[in-house]
C-alpha cells in the first residue's frame, strides 16, 4: 500500500512539474500542430476542408468555411495558439468527446463573451470582454490537468472549471461569424513514464545479440552490429513517445511500434524510419517505412534530435524538433490498415551507431479515437485501381471500371510520326508493352496541342507514375480526364526488338524488322473523380504509390503480412496416395481468403499429378480444380521474385482473394501413380463481421477453368455469364508458338488482341518474370489485376490454332 501511495505522489509531482515547466519556459514548449503550407492533420472530418487558406503557418477562414477536425485526441494537455478576428468574427475551438459527442466549444472573439465555454448545451463559463490588440495577434492558453481545465487570454488567467478526469477530447476549429485566423498552435502532453532506466536493459529484449546494445553515460547506444530490434517486453496500444536521438552520418535505424512479439515492424507493425541522409523518400526520417514518406525534414545531422511519436487508434503522427513531419490515417491506407494496433516499441539495429535518451511513453486508453476518423473517404479513380494490387479482394467488387487494349505495329521503314493510340476518358493507361526502344513517345492529354510528356521509350519507367521496377512491360497508372493520344516520333536509326533476358530494367533489346506497342487501359465511371497527369505523383493520396512499390518488393522477399491480426486455417502435412483426394481445410461461415499457401516438395510442382481444389458456399463442384503448378506458376522453382500475386516464404503462395458466404473447403488430389509426401495447406482468412457480411455475400466469386491440352477447339478461354477475366496460366505445347486470333466479349469482337504469339499479351519474349506476368520454361502466366476484362454475357478468347496446351483461366464471376 505504501508503494501505491508513493506512486500516486510521484505522478502528481510529475504533472505539477510539467505544468510549471510549460508556464516558465522562455521558448514555446510542445510541438506544432500545423504545417506552414497545408492542412494535413486537419482534414479528418466530413466534409473535406473548404473555405480555408494557410500561408506561412497562418490559417484563415470565414463564415461558411467547413469545420476542421484534427488527427489528435488528448487527455491532459497544454495548448497554445495565436488568434485574430475581423468583421465581428467568432472562432470556435472545438473539443469533441472521444469517441463521439459534441464535447466542449470555446469561443474566441473580441468584445463580450471571449472565452465562453460550453459543454454540449451547458454553459460552463460566459467568458469576458476582450479588446482589440494592435499589430499583433491575441494569444490563448488552454490547460487540462486531471479534473481541471483552465483558460488564459493574452497572458491573463480567465478561469478554471471542473471536468471529469476520465474524459478525452479531440480538437477542431470552426468560424461561425466574420473572419478569423489562428497561428503558432502548439500542444504539449505530460511525458508519461520512462521505459528506459538509464542503467541497464531491464524490460527490453532482442532475438539478436543483446551485447550489441549497451548503456553508456545514461544513454541507450547501439555499439555493435547484430542487435536486431531491441524491443520492450511490454506491449503498447495508444500512446505518445517522447525521446531524443543522435546518430552518425548515414545512420539507418528506426522506431518500431505496435509490433507483435515475433513480428517485424515494416511488415507487421510499423517502423518510423531514422536515416541521417538527405531526401524525402519512403525511407527518410519519420517515414512510415516503405509506405508513407515524411511531410518534411526537420532532423539535424549528427546532432541531438527531439522526437514525439503519437499513435492514436489508426492515426499515426510524428514530430522532429517540434515540427510536424508525419501524419497518416492508416484506416484509409491500403497496406497499413492491416497492421496491428498493439505491440512492442523498439529500436532497429541496421549497423550504424545511434544513441537514445530521455525515452518516455504516455499511455492512452485503448480504442480507435474519434468515430469520425473511421468514416470512408470519397473514392478516387486512382485509389480504386491501385487497391486491386494491394488488396485483390477489390477485384471481386462490382465497381463500374472497364478496360480495353490498344495495339499497333509499324514496319521499320516508316519514319515520322505514328499515332499509336487514341483513348477516350475518363480513364488510365495501366500497362505498356513494346518491342522497340527507337524514337520518342509523346503523350497528349485532353485535346491539347502540346504533349505533357515526351521521352524515349526506355525512359518511361522514370517518367510515368511508378508501380514497379519493371521497364517492359511497364505497369503504371497514367490518368486522363477527357482523352489521351500517344504518338511515336521516329527518325532514322538502328532497329531494335525485344529479346530474351532477365526481368526488370536490365531487359535488353536486339535488332528486329518492326516495332509494336500494346497499351492496356482502364475506363472510369463518370462519378469517380479523376485528374489528368501533371506529375508522377499527381492524383494519388500521399503514400499510395510508395505502398504499391513496397508491396512489389515484399513479394520478392517472399513474404507479405506474415504475422497478421487475421485468422488462419492450416492442416497437418499428409501423404496423399495415388488416386486419393484429401480435404485439408474446411472453413465455416462467411469471409475472404486472402491467400492460399501450399507446403510440398519442389518436385510436386514439376508435373500435373497434384491438384488443388477449392469449393465455396457448399457448391457441388469445385470453384477451382487445377494442378498446383497452375495455382503457383511464378514460384514453381521455389524462388521469390518481384511481383504482386505470388510468394514463396513457407511454401508457394497465391494472393488472389476468395470471398465466400457459406463455407469454403480446400482439398488435395493425387492423380499420379506414386504417393506424394509432406503435403500441407495454410490459408489466411478475414472472417466476416456484422458490418461486412452482406457486402461479402454480394461479391463475385473466384472461379477457375482448367482445360487439358488438345486439338479439338481453338478456344483458349471461355466463360458464359457475367464477371471479369483476371488471369491465364498456359503451358505451351510442342510446335509453333500459340497466338491469339481474337477476343469476343458478349458476342462482339474486341480490338487490340490479335497477335501471332503470346508475347504481346505477356509483355515478355523469352524466359522472364515480371510484376504481373512471366514465363518459366514452357509455362507462362498473366494476371490482369489492373485491367481485367469485363463481360456481361460471355467471354471467348480464341487462339490462332487448334493445337492448345494445358491452361487455367481465372475469373471473378457473379453468382
Amino acid at each position: 500500500m505504501t508503494c501505491n501511495k508513493s506512486r500516486v505522489v510521484l505522478v502528481v509531482l510529475s504533472v505539477a512539474a510539467w505544468i510549471v515547466s510549460t508556464v516558465s519556459a522562455e521558448e514555446p514548449p510542445g510541438v506544432k500542430l500545423m504545417r506552414p503550407d497545408s492542412l494535413v492533420g486537419w482534414d479528418c472530418g466530413d466534409p473535406a476542408p473548404a473555405g480555408w487558406t494557410i500561408t506561412q503557418g497562418r490559417l484563415s477562414g470565414k463564415k461558411g468555411s467547413t469545420r476542421l477536425l484534427s488527427a489528435w485526441t488528448f487527455g491532459d494537455f497544454q495548448l497554445r495558439l495565436e488568434w485574430s478576428v475581423a468583421g465581428g468574427g467568432v472562432c470556435k475551438l472545438l473539443m469533441p468527446d472521444v469517441p463521439a459527442g459534441k464535447g466542449l466549444e470555446l469561443l474566441l472573439r473580441e468584445g463580450d463573451g471571449c472565452g465562453q465555454l460550453n459543454d454540449g448545451d451547458k454553459q460552463l463559463s460566459p467568458g469576458v470582454k476582450i479588446g482589440p490588440v494592435k499589430d499583433k495577434m491575441h494569444t490563448a492558453h488552454v490547460g487540462r490537468a486531471g479534473g481541471k481545465l483552465s483558460l488564459a487570454i493574452d497572458g491573463k488567467q480567465l478561469y478554471q472549471v471542473d471536468l471529469k478526469a476520465a474524459r478525452r477530447f479531440g480538437l477542431g476549429l470552426a468560424v461561425t461569424e466574420g473572419e478569423a485566423a489562428v497561428a503558432q498552435m502548439r500542444v504539449e502532453e505530460p511525458p508519461g513514464e520512462p521505459i528506459f532506466n538509464g542503467k541497464d536493459l531491464t524490460g527490453w529484449w532482442t532475438p539478436g545479440n543483446p551485447k550489441a546494445w549497451v548503456v553508456d553515460g545514461g544513454d541507450l547506444m547501439l555499439k555493435n552490429h547484430g542487435g536486431n530490434y531491441l524491443r520492450t517486453e511490454k506491449e503498447f496500444g495508444n500512446f505518445s513517445i517522447s525521446m531524443e536521438y543522435k546518430s552518425k552520418k548515414h545512420c539507418n535505424s528506426g522506431v518500431g511500434i505496435r509490433t507483435p512479439r515475433n513480428g517485424w515492424p515494416s511488415g507487421d507493425g510499423m517502423e518510423l524510419q531514422i536515416e541521417d541522409r538527405p531526401g524525402m523518400g519512403k525511407g527518410s526520417t519519420m517515414a512510415l517505412y516503405g509506405n508513407v514518406p515524411p511531410l518534411a525534414r526537420a532532423d539535424k545531422s549528427e546532432q541531438w534530435n527531439r522526437v514525439v511519436i503519437k499513435a492514436d487508434g489508426r492515426m499515426v503522427s510524428a514530430w522532429v524538433n517540434g515540427e510536424l513531419v508525419q501524419q497518416c490515417n492508416t484506416f484509409h491506407h491500403p497496406e497499413l490498415k492491416h497492421r496491428f494496433l498493439k505491440g512492442w516499441i523498439g529500436f532497429q539495429d541496421h549497423g550504424r551507431w545511434i544513441r537514445i535518451r530521455n525515452l518516455h511513453v504516455l499511455q492512452a486508453p485503448d480504442g480507435l479515437g474519434l468515430d469520425a476518423w473511421q468514416k470512408p473517404c470519397k473514392p478516387l479513380a486512382t485509389t480504386g485501381l491501385l487497391d486491386r494490387l494491394m488488396n485483390p479482394e477489390q477485384l471481386a467488387v462490382v465497381d463500374g471500371l472497364g478496360s480495353g487494349v490498344a495495339a499497333k505495329a509499324v514496319s521499320d521503314d516508316k519514319k515520322g510520326e505514328h499515332v499509336l493510340a487514341e483513348l477516350t476518358g475518363p480513364g488510365a493507361m495501366v500497362r505498356v508493352a513494346r518491342t522497340n526502344d527507337q524514337g520518342r513517345l509523346a503523350f497528349f492529354f485532353d485535346g491539347e496541342a502540346k504533349p505533357r510528356i515526351e521521352c524515349k521509350p526506355q525512359d518511361l519507367r522514370g517518367t510515368l507514375p511508378q508501380l514497379a521496377e519493371d521497364s517492359n512491360p511497364l505497369p503504371t497508372c497514367l490518368t486522363y480526364k477527357k482523352s489521351l493520344k500517344i504518338v511515336l516520333r521516329r527518325e532514322k536509326g538502328t532497329r531494335f526488338n525485344l529479346c530474351e533476358a532477365p526481368s526488370g530494367p536490365s531487359r535488353q533489346i536486339k535488332p528486329g524488322p518492326f516495332f509494336a506497342y500494346r497499351f492496356d487501359y482502364v475506363t472510369f465511371p463518370k462519378n469517380l473523380p479523376v485528374e489528368s497527369f501533371t506529375g508522377r505523383k499527381s492524383g494519388f493520396p500521399r503514400g499510395w504509390l510508395s505502398a504499391v512499390v513496397y508491396r512489389y518488393h515484399r513479394c520478392r522477399w517472399g513474404a507479405s503480412r506474415e504475422v497478421s491480426p487475421l485468422g488462419q486455417l492450416g492442416s497437418e502435412k499428409k501423404t496423399i496416395a495415388p488416386g486419393k483426394t484429401e480435404t485439408l481445410i474446411r472453413g465455416d461461415g462467411a469471409g475472404i481468403v486472402r491467400w492460399v499457401r501450399l507446403q510440398v516438395g519442389k518436385q510436386a510442382l514439376g508435373s500435373n499429378d497434384l491438384r488443388l481444389e477449392a469449393t465455396v458456399d457448399g457448391e457441388k463442384q469445385p470453384a477451382i480444380s487445377a494442378p498446383v503448378r497452375f495455382w503457383f506458376p511464378g514460384v514453381v522453382n521455389m524462388e521469390g521474385y518481384y511481383n504482386f500475386t505470388l510468394l514463396c516464404s513457407g511454401g508457394p503462395t497465391n494472393m488472389l482473394a476468395m470471398p465466400y458466404a457459406a463455407g469454403i473447403t480446400f482439398a488435395i488430389k493425387n492423380t499420379g501413380s506414386q504417393p506424394i509426401e509432406g503435403v500441407g495447406l495454410t490459408v489466411r482468412v478475414a472472417p466476416a463481421d456484422d458490418k461486412n457480411r452482406g457486402q461479402i455475400a454480394g461479391r463475385m466469386r473466384l472461379r477457375g477453368v482448367f482445360q487439358p491440352a488438345g486439338e479439338g477447339s481453338n478456344e483458349l478461354v471461355r466463360w458464359d455469364g457475367a464477371g471479369r477475366w483476371v488471369g491465364l496460366v498456359y503451358q505451351q505445347p510442342d510446335g509453333p508458338p500459340t497466338g491469339i486470333g481474337q477476343l469476343d466479349v458478349d458476342g462482339k469482337s474486341v480490338g487490340g488482341w490479335a497477335a501471332p504469339n503470346l508475347d504481346s499479351f505477356l509483355g515478355i519474349a523469352g524466359q522472364s518474370r515480371a510484376a504481373l506476368s512471366g514465363r518459366i520454361g514452357s509455362l507462362s502466366w498473366r494476371y490482369m489485376m489492373l485491367a481485367p476484362v469485363q463481360f456481361q454475357k460471355s467471354l471467348v478468347l480464341k487462339a490462332n490454332t487448334n493445337k492448345l496446351g494445358d491452361r487455367l483461366a481465372l475469373f471473378y464471376v457473379k453468382k
